[in-house]
């Protein structure tokens, strides 16, 4: 079995282009963490591509082996920052968790 935990975020800006510079961001801030934190079974992130402005604008999906996997990828050091700057540049978060 394994817990999925997918995550949307709605980003601060005015324009798609503040917008996409913020989803620059947190790519670059999230996508390391594939390779850094040991919890972590697989990790994807997707912008949104229609309705820009309506829609949420980025979305993590990502995989663990149980809630403990997950709970030690939200406790881990090189998690906590990127937390921090996803507050400083989200509007909106959702997260959903479920087992596939």
């Amino acid at each position: 079995m394994t817990l999925r935990h997918i995550v949307s975020w709605k980003f601060v800006g005015e324009t798609p282009q503040e917008r996409d510079a913020h989803a620059a961001e947190a790519v670059a801030a999230i996508a390391p963490l594939r390779d850094s934190v040991p919890s972590v079974r697989a990790l994807s992130l997707h912008r949104n591509e229609l309705f820009d402005g309506e829609n949420f604008d980025l979305t993590l999906i990502a995989d663990f082996d149980d809630a403990e996997g997950l709970a030690a990828y939200a406790a881990h050091p090189l998690h906590l920052p990127v937390t921090a700057l996803m507050k400083r540049i989200t509007a909106g978060r959702t997260a959903t968790d479920f087992t596939v």
